[in-house]
């Protein structure tokens, strides 16, 4: 309501100044913790870019003025601070916002603040120096309302009335010092009440629940919450629009969904699933969450690097991963979202009960949750074999931990920017499978122990990961410390040699790499299983100074790694794969997902013949588990995508629709009655893998059915009409491009605008993909979709993708969060096999990343020489084979 007169900002919100007093007494131990830190191994105190330790918060009392009409909000914040020694400064932290009046008790001010806009920062500066003890900051501000998900920022969307606007708050990493001035950092933990003025008719949302509500006149109303626990920064939460809410009642918690008013239908999935989620966390941890609600938020739109944020009690999610519309959702959907709850519900605990202390260990907040996500599908629906699942995520880890750019599980973080880049497949994926790994080794009994003993000891506080292996120790039968530091302080993938022996096999570790960045050898302490197939296990510990002898029949197939839970590459001499292969119908499905994906790794990095894997695939079979179907077609494809533009492209892709096409076939096109929802699955990766190829047979029956689809939607399933919406986009012509269009400018449906609006970037074709990428510097999509359009142009024509970038890096830029923009251009680049590329990507770095904040460039460009590598030196291998057979 453009217009609305909004709160003086100088005023406290109602029983402020009485919050601030009643905490003092039980915050005065607090602030003897909060200055004395842990320290995490990653990076020294001397490293950081920190805010000053000699002032802490205790309590933020927040009172926030905003309307979703409005570009611009009020606030006003009293801190209530811990001096642990006089000082003459106060430094915090702000961005993007405009100080008009300030006091701090105790202290006479002596010059305006002072900010520095590079580190964002404002210092405050007193004619005399502050007495040690407690004292009151009172600042009141303005800021900016964002389009893009950093700081508060705004989401508009469509309705049968016309467009409609609601505000969100995103703070991960840096972000809150967008909304107020604050200590913005993980270990900087306070209690915050948070009171906003805000028009009548719209829902405010916040951590907490309502604690008072009053009418203002005018149309406003003034909203207080109850105060929250001690947390971190940035897992404040602040939510306003026309929204609904649903919910139900949990041991005492109020779980709830909110959500834009009209898509109550959308919510039954997420809720069902957060109610069973809440109590198995309860009794996994040991420990009862901690708050009297539980909000899951959807918002429409997205970002380019997240699909949610754990703010404690009250989870944002943006509508894909949490609503569910029966129409257009997939099983894939539906597992997706599934996930996405259990995962950012187990942050509840592991990162906002428990916080790491600084950004070196955001895997404990990250790889903990992903490892959760798992447990708990696993848990309620063990038909969906989510393990199997799980071993893409330790593949991913594995591609990027081989190569050029990789990191250790816990690195040296010296600023924010670098925190950024933090949020990658090494913290997420390799984190998660490390986990897997050292709970298999440690026995899942005692790794829970361990886990329950670390939430009880840190609750409310800061932890390293030293933390954790100290109380899983107390709980292990044997210490695990020394073997997660090998896995967690040193980057890397190591490889286990397996050779024949007169009495059985031979164990020895090395190191997998990639390219030349893994030449040095490296050692580790790898927890191994292995297992004869219809014979004995062995558990065991292979080192580069222990290597392992294990008793088999001479034709005895040996697996190693049974299970998959390790993290490792597993290199079988020829006489030991042989009888693996000759058995391979026989093999657990983890088993052969690892062998499928190990002879593919292997065969890219010339360990052995590329064409080993394609031998192995070759005898794949209709009676194979679904989830192995996916992962044959996922790497089947992908050697496909690395042959596009060179000679023996056509010889291949009729190799694969070959290898293929049988397969499709034995599960048809169309779902069968009672059918596993695994097979459902795996007949989207087979008709996405051979539409990818090019099969004529599967491009003209999706053409077929899109034209059914136009004229009667309700014609195709949610899955069907996912997988023939992407074929007939990939292979579009000018015709069905501009359906597709059409479909997109025209639909209310925030999910369904976002999805066509990403369809319209993926055509192979050139000219279409142009058009696509134009439309990003329009106003016709919604801002947060826009860059999708170019992360979709960049699949079949990146350089394409990436000249655009450039050429409108400052129109695009805006469109992302501030922190995360340098890892959009790389993303982009490293879909490229062009070596040339990276040449372009660095120039755009120079230009727009700053140098601290190139990790992202040093990763695109190994791939891009990776890839490039392959299409030179292993597909002429394939070449020849082909030609052989």
């Amino acid at each position: 309501m453009p217009g609305t007169p909004v709160m003086a900002v100088c005023n406290l919100s109602p029983g402020g100044a009485t919050m601030i007093r009643s905490v003092v007494a039980t915050l005065a131990i607090v602030s003897i913790v909060s200055i004395c830190l842990p320290l995490s191994r990653g990076a020294s105190a001397a490293d950081r870019i920190v805010l000053p330790a000699e002032v802490v918060p205790l309590h933020y009392d927040l009172a926030i003025a905003a309307d979703p009409a409005r570009a611009a909000f009020d606030g006003n914040v009293q801190i209530l601070v811990d001096v642990a020694r006089p000082t003459a400064v106060v430094t915090l932290n702000a961005a993007d916002i405009a100080i008009t009046r300030w006091t701090m008790s105790g202290g006479v001010p002596a010059k305006p603040p002072v900010f520095d806009t590079q580190r964002e920062t404002v210092t405050f500066a007193f004619r005399k120096p502050l007495a040690a003890g407690h004292h009151v900051l009172a600042i009141a501000y303005s800021g900016k309302v964002n389009v893009n998900a950093a700081g508060l920022f705004g989401l508009e969307y469509d309705t049968a009335e016309g467009k409609a606007r609601a505000l969100f708050t995103q703070f991960e990493n840096s972000d809150a010092r967008r909304f107020m001035p604050c200590w913005d950092e993980p270990n900087r933990k306070a209690t915050f009440t948070l009171t906003v003025t805000v028009p009548q008719n719209l829902m405010a949302v916040s951590n907490m629940p309502v604690a008072e509500a009053a009418p203002l006149g005018n149309g406003l109303k003034r909203v207080r919450f109850a105060p929250s626990p001690r947390m971190s920064s940035y897992l404040l939460f602040f939510g306003l629009g026309d929204f609904e809410r649903v919910s139900q009642n949990v041991n005492g918690v109020d779980v709830g969904v909110i959500y834009k008013r009209g898509d109550a239908a959308k919510t039954a999935f997420a809720l069902d699933a957060a109610t069973h989620i809440l109590s198995y966390y309860e009794d996994y941890f040991g420990t009862k969450f901690p708050l009297p609600k539980l909000d899951l938020v959807a918002a429409p739109g997205q970002s380019q690097f997240f699909g949610a944020m754990e703010n404690w009690g009250a989870i944002f999610y943006f509508e894909r991963a949490v609503l569910i519309d029966p129409k257009i959702s997939t099983e894939s959907d539906k597992r997706g979202v599934y996930v996405s709850i259990a995962h950012e519900t187990a942050h509840q605990w592991f990162g906002d009960l428990v916080t790491m202390d600084w950004w070196d260990d955001l895997w404990l907040n990250e790889g903990f949750a992903e490892w959760m996500e798992t447990k708990a599908a696993d848990h309620f629906h063990p038909e969906w074999h989510m393990w199997l699942d799980s071993l893409a995520l330790k593949e991913q880890g594995l591609r990027i931990d081989a190569r050029a750019g990789t990191h250790p599980i816990v690195q040296p973080i010296a600023d924010v920017l670098q925190a950024d880049q933090a949020f990658d497949d090494i913290t997420y994926d390799k984190g998660q499978a490390v986990i897997r790994m050292l709970e298999a080794f440690d026995g899942a009994d005692n790794f829970r122990g361990g886990v329950r003993l670390y939430i009880a000891k840190h609750a409310y506080g800061n932890a390293v990961t030293d933390d954790l292996w100290r109380e899983l120790d107390k709980k292990a039968p044997q210490a695990i410390t020394g073997v997660a530091h090998d896995f967690t302080l040193q980057a890397g993938v190591p490889l286990i040699r397996v050779t024949r022996t007169a009495t059985g096999i031979h164990l020895t570790q090395d190191r997998f790499a990639a390219d030349e960045s893994g030449a040095a050898p490296q050692t580790w302490h790898v927890p191994v299983i292995a297992r004869t197939l219809g014979g004995a296990e062995w558990k065991g510990i292979v080192s580069a100074d222990q290597p392992a002898d294990l008793a088999a029949a001479p034709d005895a197939a040996t697996v190693v790694n049974a299970g998959q839970a390790g993290y490792f590459r597993t290199l079988y001499a020829p006489e030991a794969l042989a009888p693996i292969a000759a058995n391979f119908s026989r093999l657990d499905a983890a088993d052969q997902i690892g062998l499928l994906n190990d002879t593919s790794a292997l065969g890219y990095s010339g360990y052995e013949k590329l064409s080993d894997f394609l031998g192995l695939a070759r005898n794949a079979s209709p009676a194979l588990d679904p989830s192995v179907l996916s992962v044959l077609a996922a790497r089947v494809e992908g050697i496909g995508q690395l042959y596009r533009g060179l000679p023996g492209e056509a010889a291949y892709r009729t190799f694969a629709q070959r290898l293929l096409e049988p397969l499709l076939a034995a599960v048809g096109w169309d779902g069968k009655p009672g059918e596993s929802q695994n097979v459902t699955l795996a007949r989207n990766d087979l008709i996405a893998a051979l539409s990818d190829l090019g099969d004529a047979a599967a491009i003209a029956e999706a053409k077929a059915r899109f034209e059914g689809f136009v004229k009667n939607p309700e014609s195709l399933s949610g899955d069907l009409r996912r997988n023939v919406l992407r074929t007939v986009a990939m292979n579009a012509d000018a015709a069905i491009w501009e359906e597709l269009h059409t479909l997109a400018r025209t639909t209310k449906d925030s999910l369904a605008k976002r999805e066509y609006y990403t369809l319209l970037g993926l055509a192979r074709d050139p000219a279409l993909a142009k058009r696509a990428l134009d439309l990003v510097l329009t106003d016709e999509a919604p801002v947060t979709v826009r860059p999708t359009l170019v992360a979709g142009a960049s699949v079949y024509n990146p350089e394409m993708a990436f000249d655009f970038l450039a050429a409108h890096a400052d129109a695009i830029n805006a469109m992302l969060e501030p922190d995360s923009r340098g890892s959009f251009a790389p993303r982009i680049a490293g879909e490229s096999y062009d070596p040339a590329t990276i040449a372009k990507l660095n120039a755009y770095a120079q230009a727009h990343i700053p140098e601290n904040a190139r990790q992202d460039v040093t990763k695109a460009a190994a791939a891009i020489v990776y890839y490039a590598g392959i299409r030179k030196d292993r597909l002429p291998e394939v070449d020849a084979w082909l030609k052989g057979k």
